[in-house]
Formats: structure tokens, sequence, C-alpha cells
């Protein structure tokens, strides 16, 4: 049976997706989705109007959403649950806490990608020759401004980082004074992984496939600067469980 992911290799939603699906080992094809140029393709494989990656096609099954192929995977796959039994409204909670902090992330990501003509290259499809990447940086500035406009992203960056960023992550440090699990003492769960990628908005990991531009347009050094025992905490998750 074909089990195949479409997604963004750049994107933590894509990453939160394949951290599911490797711990509970379940095998699979990844498709590089081209945003603008694959949105085609994406609805055909979605079976409807409305697409988004991560996309999940597993048989007969279409699952869309990175926390509902992390649900796919826990019931197809093997290994330690992700979701521990009896917490699935503090589950919910930190998967809308990583959802939220991501939101913030692309908007930021989205007004730096905007500005930077090396991160633009960078985001162009593999296949354009290295040669015509510079003269093709346009394409990607449309596709990143289709992007926001898909996304419904936030105008005020700035105003989304110290109203909702920050006080987000003072919640996440604030629980991690219980233990080295956000659900201590039941061991890793979702709503670590799901904190942790999206720490990717504050400092990618360094396992991260990005190029040089494209992770310095991710970065925010400021935040980075005030939450370094939060990227310190990804870090020990990334090298225990992922």
């Amino acid at each position: 049976m074909s089990r195949t992911l479409y997604g963004l290799s750049q994107s933590p939603w894509t990453e939160r997706a394949r951290w599911a699906l490797d711990h509970h080992g379940v095998a699979f094809t990844f498709h590089e989705h081209v945003p603008m140029l694959g949105e085609v393709l994406l609805r055909r494989k979605a079976r409807s109007k409305k697409a988004s990656v991560p996309l999940l096609v597993d048989g007969a099954d279409v699952v869309m959403g990175s926390f509902e192929i992390a649900k796919h995977a826990e019931r197809v796959g093997r290994g330690a649950p992700l979701f521990p039994r009896d917490k699935g409204a503090e589950i919910d909670h930190w998967v809308d806490v990583g959802e939220r902090m991501l939101r913030v992330g692309r908007a930021w990501l989205f007004e730096r990608l905007l500005a930077s003509k090396a991160a633009q290259a960078e985001a162009l499809p593999s296949f354009v020759p290295g040669g015509l990447r510079g003269a093709l940086t346009p394409s990607a500035s449309l596709a990143i401004r289709f992007l926001a406009k898909k996304y419904d992203v936030p105008a005020d960056v700035g105003a989304e980082i110290e109203h909702t960023l920050r006080p987000l992550l003072q919640d996440v440090r604030a629980a991690l004074e219980r233990g080295a699990y956000l659900l201590a003492p039941s061991g890793f769960s979702l709503a670590d992984l799901a904190i942790a990628s999206a720490l990717h908005v504050v400092r990618p990991h360094d396992a991260a496939k990005l190029g040089p531009a494209t992770r310095e347009a991710w970065t925010n050094e400021a935040v980075a600067a005030d939450f370094g025992d939060l990227l310190a905490w990804r870090d020990t998750v990334y090298g225990k469980h992922r």
C-alpha cells in the first residue's frame, strides 16, 4: 500500500508530521510541495478545493494537518504512545499553544523572506538550475505573497511577537518547571513534540535542512536570547526522541 506525505521541508508543521510518523515507525515517501505550482496536484490528492500541507495519503485514507497525521500515526504505527490516556485536554492545549507560536513565526518568516533575495533564491524549487535562481527570485516573492494571503498572515508582526509569542513562551517555561516534559510525569508526548517543533520559529534546530539565508530568516535573535533555556530543552528533546 502506498503512503505519501506532501509537505514543505522547511515547514515546522511538516516536521511535526514527519516526527510523529517516524516515532511510530510508519514508513512513507515524501513529496516536496511547490507553492502555487503544486496547488492543483495538492487539491486533487486532498479531494478538496481547500488543501494545505502537510497532507498524508495513506492508501484510501487522506489525512490533512500535522495533528491529524499524528493521530493517524498513533492508530496505524507502533511504539510508545504520543497521546497518553486521560491527557486529551492537556494535549489539545499544548497543540494550540504550538499552533499560535507557529502562526506568529510564519508572519515573521514571510516578512523576512520578502526582504532577502538570497532566501528567496533558496526557496525556489530544486529543479531550477543554479544559474537561473537569481533571475527567478521574483517568482519566489510571488509564492510568498500567495502563501501570506492563503494563511491570512497578520500584518503587525512586532505586536504579535510581543503580545502573543513571548507570553506563550513564558507559559512553556512555567510548565517545564514541573519536570523534563510538559505532561510530567507522563513522559514524552505529542505536547513535547508540538512545542519542540514550534520553537523552530525562535531558532531552527541544527538538524533542520535549511539554506543559510533561510535559517537566518527564521531566526529571531532577540527572542532566542531571552529564551535560550527553551531552545536547550528543545535540543535535549530532539536528542532523545528524534
